[in-house]
């Protein structure tokens, strides 16, 4: 004859330990889907990351045309200081203020009257060289 003590404390066992294997089952199957989701998460950053580094990278190379722009923002000016706001942009801060100070020095200052009537002309990149087409002076009275 069984004894039912002993019986009813085995199934008891053999049912806790089913229903451990079968949380545990389900535990390591949440925890797979959530890794493939961030998986793919990742790798949507991680392409998000490389698309800006190289759109960083390509600002960061002077091409000769981004140069042949500056340079027509810069030499092309009417009036000293006219163009302060074009050049801004292609500027660092400091050189913007480094320039906007030479602007202000006492001999730029002196003939600031004048209408300078700058215009850039043409400039080869390769071997820096720049020509610079300006119109006669004219004075303001």
């Amino acid at each position: 004859m069984l004894n039912k003590v002993k019986t009813k404390a085995l199934i008891s066992v053999g049912a806790v330990a089913a229903t451990s294997f079968i949380l545990m089952m389900g535990y390591t199957v949440g925890q797979h889907s959530t890794a493939k989701q961030s998986r793919k998460e990742i790798e949507l950053t991680a392409a998000k990351l490389v698309e800006d580094k190289q759109a960083e990278d390509k600002a960061r190379i002077l091409s000769s045309d981004t140069v042949k722009e500056f340079l027509t923002q810069y030499y092309t000016k009417e009036k000293l200081g006219e163009n302060n706001t074009r050049i801004q942009p292609y500027m660092t801060e400091s050189a913007y203020f480094q320039e906007l100070s030479s602007q202000n020095d006492a001999m730029n200052q002196v003939y600031k009257d004048y209408i300078l009537d700058y215009h850039f002309e043409k400039a080869d990149i390769l071997s820096i060289r720049l020509r610079i087409k300006l119109l006669p002076w004219s004075l303001i009275m």
